[in-house]
Order: structure tokens, then C-alpha cells, then sequence
């Protein structure tokens, strides 16, 4: 690819192809939303490759610089502005040493869409200042206002239209192949699914659709839906009724942490009592895979219950009671998505059961959820070796400590006491050296009162 402007010759060849349909509302959205920070010269160019004749054809950028009135290192220039922004997506192919470029014009984003990008919404504050900026979100929104007395009379489609249901569970042919082809849609309303095959997105966006819900604004807390549906076991249904317990029904906004609250509350509610989960204790033979009976036994019951029942069996079953915080701790986890359920549920397991722990420690559990992930324990089994090789470590410091007092008491030759020396020097004199020493000794002390008398 090139890197500079430099590369491109006024005879260059060029396309333009349009990777999205534009409608009105984007030609309005490019100018008052996007042409502040791109400036008039990228809008410009956009608006030149749209209408630009023959545009699906093989052009040099020659006829495009003269449409423009711009030269090389200026259309270069807007050109990056317009990538930068996601309006124009950029390819260059070379093919009998010749090289061309095609410029795929992108539509710009609904306005609201663009209002939640934090790199778009930010720069274009910073170039018009706040008071612009809000006028702005008023004029490319539009907020439903209702007066009191008004009711919603509305027919959804199956009120109105007789539709046959063998044909919606075996669709013809003709739509199934036609739907192979047609492009993805990420400004769809309907909520689409994103990897839990276990929760259907597509019927709790059904189930919300005639609602005063804003279907749009939720698809940006699919994680968070996803997270509760995991830990909590919830289904499309309850679902729902939660979200709507967590919208304000004067500004229709959702708010997550009340979402949170919501679902954490009718949780601690409805299990209070109930019987706990079968969690084994008891030892017995050891099966061929190297996990005695009750540990097998354990595993199947951590493999098929969700997080936060599994921790309100455990609590319930030592007369305990689960905390807010460990439900926080537990979501957290969930929502990381390091480990299957199984695995979590033995973690809490390990902590509370064979530690006796009276509630989970946030601190601790990411230590372990750290060391497990660096070990990618992925199944139960591993989970139950790592747990096994915990308990081992945690008998090593005590041994170690007391290896280390052993060394302690064994002092090197130079911590010795002064003392000591003096005694085993003398014992290697010789009989004739004590006397020579002496003599010495005698020598100095004599001289010594000689000065005295002095």
C-alpha cells in the first residue's frame, strides 16, 4: 500500500463503489455531524465520488482532481480524513504493474449512532464547543413525546396479517437462498444473538419490541444480558420483565446498575429457603480417571448449575447466606469469561467447602482465577488437579520455615564474637613464641612507665 501522496500520478486509475445505500438522513448526518471534523475539502470529495459519472467504471484520478479543483497532496489529504472517519474504505490492486485504486463510499452512522461513538462524539465537541454540540444531539434526534390519556391501540403484524405457520417453520427455498447473500445488518433494531447459543436474543427482542423499551439503545449491554443469563440461569421471559423493572419510563432509559440490583434482589428473594444443591462430601474409591466418586459426584452437579445457585446452595446448606459482594464477585467472574461454569462452581466449591471459608474474598478468587487461567484449566477435571495441587503447596511454608530456623542457628566465622579469636589464636603459639611474646609485652609496659615518670 502507499504511504505517501507521492505515489499517486494524476493518471492513476480509480472506481468507486458504494458499500451502503445513502439516504437523505446520511446526507444531512455528513454535514452537520461529520464535516466539522473532517472539514469542506473531505466532504467535498465524498460528495464527488457519489456523484461522480461512471463512477463504477476505471477513471484516472486526473478527471477527479479537475472536478475537485484540488491537487494531488490535497486530495490525499482528505482522503485520510475520510478513512479516518469510517467513511471511506480504501484498496489498491496492482495487476500488470499497473496500479489502481478502489474507494468504497461507506454511509455515515445514524445520529444516534454517531452520539454514542466516543472517538466521533468527542472530536466533534472539541471543534464546535458544548452549546453547538447540544443543539446539534436536539436537532439529529428525535425523542417520542406523549400527553397524558394517551392510549397505544397499535396491531403488530400477526393482529392484521393471517400467516401460515407451517411456512414459517420450513421457509421456501427462494428465502433461505436469497438470505445467504444478503450483507450482514448492524443497524438492525431486532437484538441478533452473539455466541450463547442457550439465550435467544431474537425472541427477547420480540418480546420487547411492542414495548416502550428502546430495543436500539439495549444492544449495547448484550455483554451484561449475557453475564445475568449465565450466572442467574434467566430466561427470555423473566428477562424481559427485568429490563423493564430497570427502564425509566420517562426517558425510557435503561440503567444497568439498577438492572443489576433488580435481578440480585429477586434472586435473594426467591431461593431464601428453598432446599440447597447436593454438594458431596464423602470420599470413596478412586475411578480409573484418578477422581474418586464423590468428586465425579461433585462435578455433575457443578456442571449443571449455574454459578450464582450453586454458591446459594453451598451457603444455605452451612446456614449462611450469600452476600452482595459475592455476587459481584461471581458476575465479575462470569462476565470475564475465562471458565465454564464447572469450573467456576468447583473454585467457589474449593473456597468455601474445603477451606471453610465463611464468604469469598475478591482478592483471593482473582489469584486463583489467574493462576488457573495461566494454566488454561478448560474442564472440571483440571480444575480438581489444580485444587489438589493448592493443598499440597499450602503444607510447603510451614516445612520451609522451619528449615529456614536450622540455618539461622549456625552463625559464619565473621558474626563471632571477638572473644573467641583472641583464645584460639593463643592456642597455636608455641612455647617459644608465648615467651617472645611476653617479653614484648613486658618491653612496651616498662617503656610505657618510663614516660609516665616523666
Amino acid at each position: 500500500m502507499e504511504n505517501s501522496w507521492h505515489q499517486l500520478k494524476p493518471r492513476t486509475g480509480f472506481l468507486v463503489r458504494l458499500a451502503d445505500r445513502l439516504t437523505d438522513q446520511s446526507w444531512q448526518t455528513l454535514t452537520q455531524l461529520y464535516q466539522p471534523i473532517v472539514g469542506p475539502s473531505a466532504a467535498g470529495l465524498y460528495s464527488a465520488l457519489f456523484w461522480l459519472p461512471n463512477r463504477g467504471e476505471y477513471q484516472r484520478h486526473a478527471t477527479l482532481l479537475g472536478l475537485l479543483g484540488m491537487d494531488l497532496a490535497h486530495f490525499y489529504e482528505a482522503r485520510l480524513r475520510l478513512e479516518a472517519a469510517g467513511l471511506l474504505t480504501t484498496k489498491v490492486k496492482t495487476e500488470s504493474e499497473l496500479t489502481s485504486f478502489i474507494y468504497e463510499l461507506q454511509a455515515p452512522l445514524a445520529p444516534a449512532a454517531f452520539f454514542r461513538d466516543d472517538l466521533l462524539s468527542v472530536q466533534l465537541l472539541g471543534v464546535v464547543g458544548e452549546a453547538a454540540y447540544r443543539t446539534l444531539v436536539a436537532v439529529n434526534t428525535v425523542t417520542p413525546h406523549e400527553t397524558p390519556g394517551e392510549q397505544d391501540i397499535t396491531k403488530n403484524f400477526l393482529d392484521v396479517f393471517h400467516v401460515d405457520g407451517q411456512e414459517l417453520s420450513h421457509l421456501p427455498a427462494a428465502i433461505t437462498a436469497t438470505r445467504e447473500d444478503l450483507p450482514s445488518d448492524e443497524t438492525a433494531p431486532a437484538l441478533t444473538p452473539t455466541g450463547h447459543e442457550d439465550f435467544d436474543f431474537k425472541l427477547l427482542g420480540e418480546i420487547l419490541e411492542h414495548s416502550f423499551i428502546d430495543t436500539k439503545a439495549l444492544r449495547g449491554y448484550r455483554q451484561l444480558l449475557l453475564t445475568e443469563h449465565a450466572t442467574y440461569d434467566i430466561d427470555e421471559v423473566t428477562m424481559a420483565r427485568y429490563v423493564g423493572d430497570a427502564t425509566d419510563l420517562a426517558t425510557n432509559q435503561f440503567d444497568p446498575e439498577q438492572f443489576k440490583r433488580v435481578i440480585a434482589q429477586q434472586f435473594s428473594q426467591q431461593h431464601r429457603g428453598q432446599p440447597t444443591t447436593p454438594t458431596p462430601t464423602t470420599t470413596a474409591n478412586t475411578k480409573a480417571d484418578g477422581l474418586n466418586s464423590a468428586e465425579q459426584a461433585l462435578i455433575a452437579v457443578a456442571s449443571k448449575t449455574v454459578p450464582a445457585l450453586f454458591l446459594q446452595g453451598i451457603k444455605q446448606k452451612s446456614g449462611g447466606f450469600v452476600t452482595d459482594g459475592e455476587q459481584r464477585i461471581v458476575r465479575d467472574l462470569v462476565s470475564r469469561q475465562l471458565f465454564p461454569d464447572s469450573v467456576l462452581n468447583l473454585m467457589i466449591y474449593h473456597l468455601l467447602v474445603d477451606e471453610e471459608r465463611p464468604t469469598l474474598n475478591k482478592n483471593l478468587m482473582d489469584t486463583i482465577a489467574n493462576d488457573w487461567s495461566k494454566s488454561k484449566v478448560a474442564t472440571p477435571q483440571q480444575a480438581i488437579q489444580k485444587i489438589r495441587e493448592r493443598q499440597q503447596t499450602a503444607q510447603q511454608p510451614r516445612q520451609s520455615r522451619r528449615r529456614q530456623t536450622t540455618v539461622k542457628e549456625t552463625l559464619p566465622d565473621w558474626a563471632k564474637k571477638p572473644t573467641a579469636k583472641p583464645a584460639a589464636t593463643q592456642a597455636k603459639l608455641s612455647e617459644k613464641q608465648q615467651q617472645q611474646l611476653q617479653a614484648r609485652i613486658a618491653k612496651l609496659q616498662a617503656h610505657s612507665n618510663e614516660g609516665k615518670e616523666d
